[in-house]
């Protein structure tokens, strides 16, 4: 067992982080076991003092075969993919290169302090496999799809509608497991034809799947889904193919109609926030204001390759900068990092926070020198983390970072 005596903020809700001053945190095998003030503990204990310590991170959208592309730039969605994604994507079904890309982003995930990620993969299933064998081997933590894409696609990346939709069951019927499951990964509604995304959302209806895809990121995309599917909206060709859930995740949703965010609401869908790619991509800004007025779930993701840094931290700064007017204030940067991505996944009885009976993972920042601890310090990690530096990344108890 382990007592590391620190200080810590635990997210609360979006108004609220308790910061937690001189405490002993205990830790035995996976879990915490208890949280309690220094004062109140007895025996050995390991000396934190100068280190703050939150929940592991959670990324709700990021794309693994994207990860040596970052800071590749076009500046708009489609000749983005055109350019940049889709060329390499089509790399990830060497196995060899998906075993290495997964081994290299993995690790990156816990230099940056994630300890659990909802993964978009390449358009192979031998891309989605690997990267379940090596989450394995290195213990990691996730929901990974095998991206899905059987029209409008290059040459050697459309999939046949049977390939999509038999892999997609195998490997869901595979890995079932919470802490490392699959999630269907219709890309997005221009290279899905109807008959594959309605057959995604019977699946996942009748076996209560999960589903992550793209929605309203780009105007240009936009009109094209409304001259490929002729409906009133992009939104509602997704809710009449049942691909809208409560266990339905929908990547940056920044154009949407009051009409839209009623289907979202109606069908409690969640979206994953993209502030640092929908900035990079020019694509917009994230309607926060309408979407909280909503109350429609919503949980931050990197987004790389469009996003250009793993950290979730420089993610939930930007959520506050790409907002023109409406401030985001540290409680909520921590807490959508954190227990809303866990809610979103139905896992807040597991991670997300810092309780007694929750998995031990954590991450321990050793503070500036010459820096107070204090209930300010949660907006300086929020708004300056490049200057706290990750002393241990815990998952289940253990420590990430000495692998490097």
């Amino acid at each position: 067992m382990r007592h590391i005596r620190t200080n810590a903020f635990n997210p609360v809700s979006p108004e609220q982080a308790d910061f937690l001053q001189d405490i002993i945190i205990s830790i035995d095998d996976e879990l915490i076991v208890a949280i309690k003030s220094f004062s109140a503990h007895q025996g050995a204990w390991e000396d934190y003092r100068d280190c703050i310590v939150t929940p592991g991170f959670i990324d709700l959208h990021v794309h693994l075969s994207q990860y040596r592309i970052r800071g590749i730039y076009y500046p708009a969605l489609l000749p983005w993919l055109e350019h940049t994604v889709f060329p390499e994507e089509a790399k990830s079904r060497n196995p060899d290169f998906a075993r290495h890309i997964s081994e290299d982003f993995y690790r990156a995930l816990w230099r940056n302090g994630t300890t659990y990620s909802v993964i978009y993969t390449a358009p192979y299933r031998e891309a989605a496999e690997m990267a379940f064998i090596m989450a394995q081997e290195m213990g990691v933590q996730a929901r990974i799809g095998m991206t899905l894409m059987d029209m409008n696609s290059p040459d050697g990346m459309q999939q046949s509608t049977d390939y999509a939709l038999r892999n997609s069951i195998e490997l869901n019927e595979l890995y079932q497991n919470q802490m490392l499951g699959y999630i269907f990964t219709p890309r997005f509604a221009p290279t899905c034809s109807e008959i594959l995304m309605r057959e995604i959302g019977t699946y996942a209806k009748r076996n209560r799947s999960f589903i992550q895809t793209h929605l309203s990121e780009n105007p240009d995309e936009i009109r094209w889904v409304k001259e490929l599917f002729g409906k009133s909206s992009y939104t509602q060709v997704y809710q009449d193919v049942g691909l809208l859930s409560p266990r339905t995740i929908l990547g940056h949703a920044i154009h949407l109609s009051d009409a839209e965010l009623a289907l979202l609401k109606d069908s409690a869908s969640a979206i994953a926030h993209c502030p640092d790619s929908n900035f990079y991509l020019k694509s917009g800004e994230y309607p926060l204001s309408r979407i909280a007025q909503q109350g429609i779930a919503f949980g931050l993701g990197s987004d790389v390759g469009a996003g250009t840094t793993l950290n979730m931290l420089y993610h939930a700064k930007q959520m506050n900068y790409r907002q023109s007017k409406h401030p985001v204030l540290p409680a909520e940067m921590l807490y959508r990092i954190t227990r809303a991505n866990a809610m979103i996944l139905g896992l807040d009885h597991r991670i997300g926070g810092l309780k007694e009976g929750l998995q031990a993972d954590l991450n321990i920042f050793q503070v500036p020198s010459g820096f107070d601890i204090e209930e300010h310090s949660l907006s300086q990690l929020c708004f300056m983390s490049e200057d706290f530096q990750l002393k241990e990344v815990l998952v289940k108890g253990k420590n990430k970072l000495p692998a490097y």
